[in-house]
């Protein structure tokens, strides 16, 4: 008989490439720094469940570009949908792709939209610190500076969505950040645990691959 598991296994396996220092993708910048350096120092094989939660992810985000195309929705206009975009500063490169751009008709508005998916909605109450992160990025390198992030669920596709405007401060502080990550990976010095010492954060650390080495560096 055919394993259909075995089947989706091999279509979502991707190889992982080991990253190179110097350059970087904004949905990393919210994490934990050492995480982050980890990530880079010593690199892990994907596990195959993880890569079927970024498949549904694509999945869900093709079907919202569906929604915003469609003609039953004419007062929204999709004008760009994985959008790549680059900044280079300071001898390192920062890559990502935008979800989608749309056009708000009625305004005139170009807004940024960032789409998430969610196992349950109910308990989205604010926006995760890495998305902000991550949407702030690509307002500072495309100079669209209204954002939505959109939180879909994957149970019913109901939705929730925050809107975000452009803060030049914090759009400096994640540059600051990013360069502060190059330093300690060329230099190759351990970063902070800030995850483990910041009440905000400390969540992280529980659903973290690097936590055994992190715990043991730290002694």
């Amino acid at each position: 008989m055919v394993n259909f598991d075995k089947m989706i296994d091999n279509y979502v396996y991707k190889e992982n490439k080991p990253p190179s220092i110097g350059r970087y993708w904004p949905s990393q910048i919210g994490s934990c720094i050492r995480k982050v350096w980890y990530s880079y120092k010593h690199p892990k094989e994907i596990d195959t469940e993880l890569q079927k939660i970024f498949e549904l992810g694509n999945i869900m985000h093709n079907f919202v570009v569906d929604v915003l195309k469609s003609e039953k929705n004419p007062h929204v206009e999709l004008v760009n949908c994985e959008l790549p975009l680059k900044l280079e500063k300071d001898g390192f490169t920062v890559s990502g792709r935008v979800d989608d751009i749309i056009l708000l008709k009625e305004d005139g508005k170009y807004v940024i939209v960032e789409v998430k998916s969610h196992k349950n909605i109910a308990y989205v109450d604010e926006p995760s610190r890495a998305h902000m992160v991550q949407i702030m990025i690509y307002m500072h390198v495309s100079g669209i500076h209204n954002g939505i992030i959109l939180y879909i669920d994957k149970n019913n596709l109901k939705t929730k969505f925050f809107e975000v405007e452009y803060d030049e401060e914090f759009a400096k502080k994640i540059i600051d950040r990013i360069k502060k990550l190059d330093k300690f990976l060329k230099e190759n010095k351990l970063p902070p645990a800030e995850a483990k010492y910041d009440k905000k954060l400390r969540w992280m650390c529980k659903f973290c691959e690097y936590r055994e080495r992190c715990e043991k560096d730290e002694k």
